[in-house]
């Protein structure tokens, strides 16, 4: 079963909307708020920050841009602006501009060029204009929906008559689960009546004496929060059946694509008090980050799983993700890390997983392969061709260290090498391991030494009580006939470099009186 999305953000500008991204949760559960502060400085999260601007443009801009022009041209009722409210969007494009040349002096340029004209260049798209404020003519379009062509965030314009708010103005084509057209004209305690909670808990009610007190030059911000399956921008109650279904659909999807399809989504609100019309401006900026991203980054993984878990259930209702809020929390649980892997007992030896490079800048090399697995020969082979372009090379193949014959062979080609050889060795652990304690005994340091350990299965192990060192098929831990005094020892987890064997003793010795 597949869902039909938009696509998702380019590779490189993935790691740019992770660290802007702004997560919403200071703590590990969610209640209705007003939870607004002083909009312009950076908050810092646990991958980046957000915040510094007003208005902010990222790697997204172009294609939210187009996304919103194809919904006004789909669907007019978008933008509205009531009569009386034709100041505000002057007031408004001319604030966002002022906001967009401080944020980006680079490129965004806003030039008075007298009482009361002014020369707008948006050198990212490449727009310029020279206008008269209040004169529509000389700009060639409605100001809201001008400047809205040029900035990310949705834009609700409020006025403030007889003691309330009213939405009579904006441009809203992200909007999350609501109908603007619908709502324009309306108060703004009518608008969130709806909201469970919200009322009783006097949320609303603050919220709006709050906004009334609001002044010029002190912007505010707060954030809101959903989850949205896919990276929908617009999921407005008008095209519902495009994306409604997909809260059905979700549930029949695997995990992997339950990951990358739920979107945590974040509205970044600001609240701005506009300097001449006395109107209020309403920022909404919309971030999306998919659950499998949003794991990346550990005490957010922690704190939306506990948020969605913990979320009440006429909360989640109301957000329109009931059906699927559950299973996203168990989703971001079970995407915890995998602890590491315990560190190596500090008594065993650790031999890298594959072989060593070699060092190019040494004037002399000693490989030696020992025993018959074919791995081995093709890493000794491997070395020797990439040595034999540095300096002199010797190839020295055995077929294993329990033969003294063999043993001497080494120790030959160890007493032949000149000072500085680097001796590379190969084969199984129990080869390697004495390999590397004949070539330390004669006089070989560790920067000179480099090993490949094609098997673990067999072990030189040292009996405490008999003074033998053993090829055994083992492992530290285990219990085993001493062959060289028949006495049951275990194989202690504890080895010698120097000796090239691990110890072992009387398995039953806890067991004396």
């Amino acid at each position: 079963m597949t869902i039909d999305l938009p696509p998702a953000p380019a590779p490189d500008a993935a790691g740019d909307l992770v660290t802007g991204f702004p997560f919403p949760f200071p703590e590990d559960r969610y209640r209705y708020s007003t939870n607004v502060e002083p909009a312009g400085t950076p908050s810092v999260t646990a991958a980046g920050q957000w915040g510094a601007a007003v208005v902010d443009i990222d790697a997204e801009y172009h294609h939210e841009l187009d996304a919103r022009a194809a919904v006004l041209a789909s669907d007019p009722t978008r933008h509205a602006v009531l009569p009386h409210m034709v100041p505000a969007a002057w007031d408004a494009m001319l604030t966002l501009m002022r906001e967009l040349a401080l944020a980006y002096p680079d490129h965004m340029h806003l030039t008075a060029t007298g009482p009361d004209t002014w020369q707008w260049r948006n050198d990212l798209l490449g727009v310029e204009a020279d206008f008269r404020y209040g004169d529509q003519a000389t700009l060639g379009e409605e100001p809201l929906r001008y400047i809205t062509s040029q900035v990310q965030e949705d834009v609700a314009l409020l006025d403030q008559r007889d003691e309330q708010l009213f939405v009579d103005a904006g441009v809203i084509t992200f909007a999350a689960d609501w109908s603007f057209g619908f709502d324009v004209g309306m108060s703004f305690l009518e608008i969130h009546g709806p909201v469970p909670r919200v009322k009783k808990m006097g949320v609303i009610t603050r919220a709006h004496e709050f906004l009334k007190r609001l002044q010029p030059h002190q912007p505010y911000r707060r954030t809101n929060w959903t989850l949205t399956i896919g990276r929908r921008l617009d999921v407005s109650t008008e095209i519902y059946p495009e994306w409604g279904p997909d809260r059905e659909t979700i549930a029949h999807v695997d995990d992997t694509e339950f990951g990358a399809l739920v979107h945590l989504r974040v509205e970044v609100q600001h609240l701005i008090r506009l300097p001449d019309s006395g109107a209020l401006m309403f920022l909404i900026r919309t971030y999306m980050l998919p659950l499998e991203q949003l794991a990346g980054v550990e005490p957010w993984r922690r704190r939306a799983a506990d948020v969605l878990a913990e979320l009440p259930a006429d909360m989640a209702d109301y957000k329109g993700i009931i059906k699927y809020k559950d299973r996203a929390a168990q989703w971001l649980r079970d995407a915890a890390p995998t602890p590491p892997s315990p560190e190596p007992h500090p008594g065993l030896p650790r031999w890298p997983a594959t072989p060593p490079e070699v060092n190019v800048e040494a004037a002399a090399f000693l490989i030696v392969s020992i025993g018959g697995d074919p791995s081995a020969a093709q890493t000794a082979r491997t070395w020797v061709a990439k040595a034999s372009e540095s300096g002199a090379t010797r190839l020295v193949v055995l077929d294993t260290l329990t033969d003294a014959d063999d043993v001497a062979t080494l120790r030959r080609a160890l007493d032949e090498s000149v000072t500085g050889t680097r001796v590379m060795i190969t084969g199984g652990q129990f080869d390697v391991m004495t390999a590397l304690a004949v070539a330390r005994a004669a006089g070989a340091i560790a920067d000179e030494l480099s090993a490949h350990v094609t098997s673990t299965d067999d072990l030189p192990v040292y009996c405490a009580h008999c003074h033998t060192t053993s090829r055994i098929l083992a492992r530290p831990g285990e219990t085993v006939d001493c062959p060289g005094c028949s006495m049951r020892i275990e194989i202690h987890e504890h080895h010698s470099a120097t000796r090239g064997s691990f110890l072992a003793s009387a398995a039953d010795a806890g067991e004396l009186s």
